[in-house]
């Protein structure tokens, strides 16, 4: 049983501010510590619940971000940007169980802890066949595309009700309450840790029974940004096969999940290489 674990940030125990979210900032080392243990109360109960192989995927900006020195040594790290299957690079290789911690509401639709959905000031809205989503369905449809499931997530209340609407029985560990993009009712580590590891454990054994099925949509699959800024749609509408469906939306389409990911992956981060540090 190998579970592959991408391991987000906003929704990480304790954690609320871009002041610990970036590299660089202040607080930074404490999100570092944070995320670390999270991940760890992870595998503890994936291996716990059967797992004989964990990978974790550091898949927050940097993605340089889980403190190695402190990882489970049962585990595995992938770390670093450059991953063609970004928050999922690894789901290719065998995975029979996909694991979203740390992760967080999309991007305007709630009051969630740090929602966003992949960058951030420059994106108002990313939709999967004309429904708004956020990185927790692109990631499972990815997933899908290699028959792996999504089984266990983890972050704040937001996220939850939110994530249910795609994939109501995949086991959740609550790590603090949304009041605000910025501000929450933190439970205290002991409890988080204790929440994201029975859940993490009941994910795999029900793994084992067979209880979850991979998130699948029907093909042509289309995925669809509508930008903050004029600019960043301009540039991003470069990308061969791309369509500029108005001033601020392009659209990337193709006839499977990781072909769809891959060409809209290029629309974002050339788009993004348009963004202006202050209008956006």
């Amino acid at each position: 049983m190998k579970v592959l674990i991408s391991a987000d940030a906003e929704g990480v125990t304790g954690v609320t501010s871009t002041t610990e979210l970036l590299f660089g900032r202040p607080h930074y080392e404490f999100m570092r510590q944070m995320m670390t243990d999270d991940v760890n109360a992870a595998v503890e109960g994936a291996f716990a619940g059967g797992a004989t192989d964990v990978v974790v995927n550091d898949a927050h900006w940097t993605m340089a971000n889980v403190q190695i020195e402190r990882l489970d040594p049962r585990a595995d790290l992938i770390k670093g940007f450059h991953k063609h299957l970004c928050m999922v690079e690894g789901v290719q290789d065998g995975v029979d169980a996909l694991f979203l911690l740390g992760y967080h509401a999309r991007t305007g639709d709630s009051d969630g802890v740090g929602n966003e959905t992949i960058l951030g000031r420059e994106i108002v809205e990313i939709r999967m066949n004309g429904k708004p989503v956020g990185e927790s369905e692109i990631n499972a449809v990815v997933a899908g595309e290699f028959g792996v499931p999504v089984v266990f997530a983890s972050g704040d209340d937001a996220y939850e009700r939110e994530l249910r609407e795609t994939l109501p029985d995949v086991e959740f560990g609550l790590t603090k309450f949304a009041l605000d993009r910025w501000t929450a009712r933190c439970l205290a580590p002991a409890r988080s840790h204790a929440n994201i590891q029975d859940a993490a454990r009941r994910a795999v054994e029900r793994t084992v029974s067979g209880a979850f099925h991979p998130y699948r949509l029907a093909p042509p699959l289309e995925m669809e940004v509508v930008f903050s800024s004029t600019a960043e749609a301009l540039r991003a509408s470069l990308v061969p096969g791309s369509t500029r469906r108005n001033p601020r939306t392009v659209a990337f389409q193709a006839d499977d999940a990781v072909a769809t990911w891959k060409g809209f992956l290029a629309v974002l981060l050339l788009g993004w290489t348009a963004t202006d540090e202050v209008y956006g």
